[in-house]
């Protein structure tokens, strides 16, 4: 296969929030797995203390702002599925998935190692990115959800938390309590784990399988279309 000709296929925007979603995952995983386990910095050197330390308060404001970047990078990408002149993706995006003609296929070229070259794929994704990036966008929605209402747990004192509490004390009853909100907090943390980890392995075996310069694109934008 050689390359005919570049295809622009991922606007400057979708790049931007594309890595600025990867840092923010990534910062809030290391600050996260510190939070739930203090491995530095524990107490004041030379004593059992914690005075004049405040790793911990840094690390939680910095996992506040990865957060809140977090949040907006979400918000923007699904603005961009609905509403973008250039590629309003959100059914392949979203809802691909549920075409279960192409799932043979799909699986087929999957479960030989071959996450590629989907026969009748006339769109970004396959039925599997489809699900993997639908799965991804609700589990950053309980993410964000849980992890806010961690955040205003303990904050009573901050004029208008006290009625965030109340809105969303009816979730916190639904996962039966405060606990269980903070292990769904980590057990998304993993699912985050896992898809970082499939998708970069995807990523590379379309970039080798099909030769499109899949894994370049996300840094320049454009694909190559083949000549089969």
């Amino acid at each position: 296969m050689s390359c005919l000709k570049k295809k622009y296929e991922w606007t400057v925007g979708i790049r931007v929030l594309h890595w600025l979603t990867f840092i923010a995952i990534a910062v809030l995983t290391f600050t996260g797995f510190y939070i739930a386990e203090p491995f530095w910095f524990t107490h004041t050197p030379g004593t059992k203390e914690a005075y004049n330390t405040f790793s911990m308060a840094n690390v939680r404001l910095i996992h506040f702002i990865a957060a809140y970047v977090f949040l907006f990078a979400i918000i923007l990408r699904l603005y961009y599925a609905f509403f973008s002149r250039f590629d309003a993706d959100w059914k392949a995006f979203m809802f691909r998935w549920l075409n279960v003609r192409e799932w043979f296929s799909t699986l087929k070229n999957y479960l030989t190692f071959k996450p590629y070259g989907v026969e009748g794929l006339k769109t970004k994704y396959n039925p599997v990115q489809s699900l993997a990036y639908f799965a991804f966008i609700v589990a950053s929605i309980l993410q964000l959800l849980t992890g806010f209402i961690l955040y205003t747990m303990n904050e009573n004192s901050i004029r208008g938390v006290a009625g965030i509490q109340k809105l969303f004390f009816p979730v916190v009853q639904l996962f039966g309590g405060y606990a269980n909100i903070r292990i769904a907090h980590h057990l998304l943390m993993w699912f985050f784990i896992i898809f970082v980890i499939a998708h970069v392995y995807m990523v590379i075996a379309h970039d080798i399988g099909e030769k499109n310069a899949t894994l370049s694109a996300m840094f320049n934008g454009y694909k190559c279309e083949k000549d089969e």
